[in-house]
């Protein structure tokens, strides 16, 4: 599989000569520092995935379409205490790279946490669990436009139907502010999901998600139409084009279904995703696909 991208390479060399390495050297060790503070039984976790893009600039056009291969590699700590009276808590740091080898104005380094609460209301496996889930991270892009906060608050509830079959359902609102106003970003996600266990070391899994918030669309100029439907308009050099292309943001619907197939080891998982998602907004919209490969390990 492949290795950590952040092995035998430098910060600068990973995310672009156009990013200052203590810029994003400090806020990283400061997660693993707190990482380190926990107690010595608490589990590391390593992710890395490689995911297709058919859409990445999100067009609304098929000219303007991109495609592209994203790199993201994460590695966390967690640490859990189980309450009295059905609570538990739990607390996780992490730290995420985002590499684009085709764009590499869409890199970033992005340390965050995430912090837990669940309730069960009483004994067996068919009680459901209700849980209430913080995250906040901090996004320090390759383009210093990107560069921002992240906050999310999240309700979520799992059910267990029978020995094989796990429901989960979420509702999450989430706040990204940005250096540049062109890539913030607001919205509320509804959520569904269901599992199916039923052979051994096997979980199959189909997801259903419904977002309402803001989007953002790059397109080739001009786009003399986005100007009339009062579109807020910026050039970037992102996708490496002859010429800038046009950024620009707007309220959308976004409608979501997804397949899972995990292998699951002594310590680790792979797991093949297959997404489908189409935005729909007050002009044309545009549609996603995404194909993930996703290894993650335990130690």
């Amino acid at each position: 599989m492949m290795s950590m991208p952040m092995e035998g390479r430098g910060i600068v060399s990973l995310l672009g000569a156009r990013m200052p390495g203590m810029r994003f050297l400090t806020p990283a060790l400061l997660v693993l520092c707190l990482a380190g503070v926990l107690p010595a039984q608490t589990p590391w976790r390593v992710t890395t995935e490689a995911t297709w893009h058919d859409n990445v600039t999100n067009a609304e056009r098929p000219q303007d379409l991109l495609t592209a291969l994203q790199w993201r590699s994460e590695v966390g700590r967690s640490f859990q205490r189980v309450l009295t009276g059905g609570h538990r808590v739990g607390l996780t740091t992490s730290l995420r790279t985002d590499i684009w080898p085709q764009y590499e104005g869409l890199n970033a380094i992005i340390p965050g946490f995430a912090g837990i609460w669940e309730y069960k209301p009483g004994l067996g496996p068919r009680v459901p669990v209700l849980g209430l889930a913080v995250q906040g991270e901090w996004s320090l892009g390759a383009e210093s436009a990107r560069t921002g906060r992240a906050g999310a608050v999240g309700l979520n509830l799992r059910q267990r139907l029978g020995t094989d079959w796990l429901l989960r359902a979420g509702y999450e609102r989430r706040r990204f502010d940005a250096r540049s106003l062109a890539f913030d970003s607001t919205s509320r996600e509804w959520s569904g999901r269901i599992e199916w266990s039923g052979l051994a070391n096997w979980r199959l899994a189909g997801e259903a998600r419904w977002r309402d918030g803001t989007v953002v669309s790059y397109s080739r100029p001009p786009r003399p139409d986005l100007e009339l439907l009062g579109k807020k308009l910026t050039f970037v050099d992102t996708f490496e084009q002859s010429e800038p292309w046009l950024v620009y943001y707007f309220p959308g619907k976004t409608r979501s279904g997804a397949l899972e197939l995990e292998r699951i080891f002594d310590r680790a998982s792979v797991v093949l995703r297959y997404e489908v998602r189409e935005t729909l907004h007050a002009g044309p919209g545009y549609r996603n696909q995404r194909m993930t490969l996703r290894y993650s390990r335990g130690f």
